[in-house]
């Protein structure tokens, strides 16, 4: 088990990813928002600034989805396969630590698609297409940073990246 601590090199790529990975996300209000009209009508209020909303977001994101998704549901699935499938091995190999991570991240996108369908009030292809990309892809990236640095750092990654978009879209829109 690793030790609760951050080292330099890590977190200034989780910081540097912060910053890339929450710029990338906040273009959804210029891509999907322009092709998706209930997806544009939704970032009409996203100029405004709500402290508990905010905060909200940051600590179920940050914290609790990355300790069910990633401490609890990656880990549970990667001793699964390893105990399965790599029984001679000392420690779970990378391959089911992928896979581990391939799986989670999809069902950490499937995980969205109830506020998904609340936001919107349909789950059309394109609305699909957007929960899965969005989410699945920063999930895989997510995991990558559980996997090689520890839970600190998925947790500190995705709450940066929740007040990065955030910030863009209350000083762009």
């Amino acid at each position: 088990m690793r030790s609760f601590k951050f080292s330099t090199k890590p977190l200034c790529a989780a910081l540097i990813t912060a910053l890339l990975g929450g710029a990338l996300f906040s273009l959804d209000a210029w891509t999907f928002g322009k092709w998706i009209d209930e997806v544009g009508k939704s970032y009409e209020g996203a100029g405004s600034f709500d402290l508990t909303e905010w905060i909200a977001s940051v600590i179920y994101g940050g914290i609790v989805e990355e300790v069910l998704m990633r401490l609890f549901l990656m880990s549970l699935l990667a001793f699964i396969m390893w105990k399965l499938f790599y029984k001679k091995e000392n420690s779970p190999p990378s391959k089911a630590l992928i896979t581990a991570n391939i799986v989670s991240a999809l069902l950490f996108a499937a995980g969205h698609l109830p506020s998904t369908l609340l936001t919107f009030g349909t789950l059309t292809p394109l609305l699909l297409l957007r929960c899965f990309l969005l989410n699945g892809a920063f999930g895989l990236i997510f995991g990558y940073f559980y996997r090689k640095h520890g839970i600190q750092y998925s947790m500190l990654l995705h709450m940066l990246f929740h007040i990065v978009s955030r910030s863009i879209w209350m000083i762009a829109l």
